[in-house]
Formats: structure tokens, C-alpha cells, sequence
């Protein structure tokens, strides 16, 4: 019999929080699991950890590697992945529940289901938690789903069946931050059937020093880059009009992510603005988002002048907020 689940956890210096990570698999109800534990390059003493429960619980497997990144340890782990389904969780996150792999996997064994997701919860330092409510129980394929907006962009609090992903030849992208943004459609846009189960089963943590709250560096950049490159690719070669609106929405929103990434930037500007003219020369946009996305533009020439010109041009402010009207 084969292993119902593979649980895929890269590691990197979280000493502080990896017991708490690992105990909550392994209390799972659900036993017939493999936890494949990619250390990248800890130097901390997160790998002493790792041994000290892999002695203990012969289910964990430890892989180590030079630091490369999530996308890298992620793609290690598919390679080594034995499940029938994939379960992607951060060694700084936990589950809340006990049964939460036995009821994912109950529904997507039972359904034949690409992906199923859930709910998650929201922990920030000062312990705050705030849930991600969802609709739940319509079984659809994956660009209908996307379009509900009924999921976030993490690769956790999902069950992915391993025969699916391997169909498509998945694989992360090793290179960028936002690997998991990038995967995003990805995962989704084969996916014949996809759904949603309303249960908060999935504790992330936001960290000071996690990679979207850290300063601000090229990797963001590129990173941001290639999610439009790979929603652009997608776009060329989809004939739904409904499903190209959606396309484009996100293209936009992730163009305006980068704006608001250049406020937070010490780069120079000369630097960030040619990254962001090869992304603009490719944009399949209309004449009303072409204005808004310069908007934007002038929006961010202003406010990079001085932070007071934020209010001073009214029109411009104004047509920030009611871009999500307007699109």
C-alpha cells in the first residue's frame, strides 16, 4: 500500500518554532505519512532538531542541502515524495487540528479531487489571529475556482494529488522570492477537479524577518517579474474570455504590488525602472489600464519626491482608490 500522504517541510533557522511544526504532524490521526524534511543549509540548531525527532519517528526523513532557497527544498522533496497526495507546510507554521489530514485526504481519496484546500489562520508575533473564511463543498475544475477567488496564493493548507502535479510536471521555481505566487495558477489552471473544505486546519505564521516582510531587494523584483512572465505565457494561450479577464486582474494587481515595492525600496531607481520597463513593454493591457497603471506611475514619482504629495494631487490618489471599480 502506498503512503497517503507526503508531507513536504523545507527547514531554515527556525529552531524556535520547528518542534511545534513537527509535533503537529505527528500527532495527526491520519499515520500512514512520510514528513520529508529539506534542511537548507540551517546554521542554527535546527538540523539537531530535526535528528533528534527522526530518531524517534522513523516517518521523517531528513534531506540536507546548501541554502537555496524553499523553491529548491520543495522540488527535492516532490523528487523524493512517495504519497499519494503532497502536503506542502512551512517549518515555521502548524496545523491547528489533529484530524486535519485524515478529513483532506478523506475528501480528496473520496472525490477525486486535483487539490482540496482549507482555511488557515493568521499568527503574528504578538500571537493576534485572524481567519481566512471560505466557501466550501462545490467540486469545479481549476480555472473556475481561481475565479471564485476561493483560495490564497500559498502552496499550504493544500492537498495536491502527487499523480496530478506529476501530469503536469510540476516544479517550483528555484530562482525567486514569491515562488509560491508563482506556482499559484500554475497548480490550478489543469486542475479538473478542485474544492474547498470550511475548516481552519492551518496556523501561518508572519515573522518580522520572513521573506514578504524583510527589506526590500532585487529577488523581489525578479520575483514579481516572473509571476507576470508566467501569467503573460498564460494568457497568450487561453481562449475564455472570462478566464482572460481573471488573467489580466491578476497581472495588474501583481504590477501594483511592485509599485508599492518601490516605495519600500533603497534601489536605486534607475535600476528598479528598467526591471519594470521590460515588464511594462509586455503588458497585454487595455487603453483604461494602460491610464491606470500610469496612474500609478505618477503616483509613485510623487510620493518617491516627497511623501506629502500623497495628498496633494487629488485626481491621482482618488484614482488609486477606485481602480478596483474601475477594473
Amino acid at each position: 500500500m502506498p503512503l497517503k500522504v507526503s508531507v513536504i517541510t523545507p527547514v531554515y533557522n527556525v529552531e524556535t518554532y520547528l518542534e511545534e511544526c513537527l509535533d503537529s504532524i505527528l500527532t495527526q490521526d491520519l499515520s500512514d505519512i512520510e514528513i520529508i524534511c529539506v534542511n537548507d543549509g540551517s546554521t542554527d540548531h535546527s538540523l539537531e532538531i530535526l535528528k533528534r525527532y527522526a530518531e524517534n519517528d522513523k516517518r521523517i526523513i531528513i534531506i540536507t542541502q546548501e541554502n537555496s532557497g524553499p523553491g529548491r527544498a520543495r522540488n527535492i522533496g516532490l523528487k523524493k515524495a512517495r504519497g499519494e497526495y503532497i502536503f506542502f507546510q512551512d517549518s515555521d507554521d502548524y496545523l491547528l487540528t489533529s484530524n486535519a489530514f485524515s478529513v483532506l485526504y478523506t475528501a480528496a481519496s473520496g472525490q477525486d479531487l486535483d487539490i482540496v484546500s482549507s482555511n488557515f489562520a493568521t499568527l503574528k508575533e504578538e500571537n493576534q489571529e485572524s481567519h481566512a473564511k471560505r466557501t466550501a463543498g462545490i467540486i469545479s475544475d481549476g480555472k473556475r475556482f481561481l475565479q471564485s477567488g476561493e483560495t490564497n496564493t500559498s502552496a499550504w493548507a493544500k492537498l495536491y494529488k502527487h499523480a496530478y502535479l506529476d501530469t503536469i510536471h510540476f516544479m517550483f521555481d528555484e530562482t525567486i522570492f514569491y515562488e509560491d505566487s508563482e506556482a499559484f495558477p500554475r497548480f490550478y489552471i489543469n486542475a479538473s477537479r478542485v474544492s474547498h473544505i470550511d475548516a481552519v486546519f492551518y496556523a501561518y505564521r508572519q515573522r518580522p524577518n520572513s521573506i514578504i516582510t524583510q527589506n526590500v531587494t532585487l529577488k523581489h523584483f525578479a520575483g514579481l517579474k516572473a509571476i507576470i512572465t508566467t501569467y503573460t505565457a498564460l494568457l497568450e494561450n487561453e481562449t475564455d474570455n472570462s478566464f482572460q479577464k481573471y488573467l489580466k486582474k491578476q497581472m495588474y494587481n501583481n504590477v501594483l504590488y511592485f509599485n508599492q515595492l518601490m516605495l519600500r525600496s533603497d534601489i536605486p531607481s534607475s535600476i528598479i525602472d528598467e526591471i519594470y520597463k521590460q515588464i511594462k513593454n509586455k503588458l497585454p493591457f487595455s487603453k483604461l489600464e494602460l491610464f491606470l497603471v500610469q496612474n500609478d506611475e505618477k503616483f509613485i514619482q510623487y510620493v518617491r519626491r516627497d511623501s506629502k504629495h500623497k495628498f496633494s494631487h487629488p485626481i491621482i490618489y482618488m484614482l488609486r482608490k477606485l481602480r478596483k471599480i474601475l477594473i
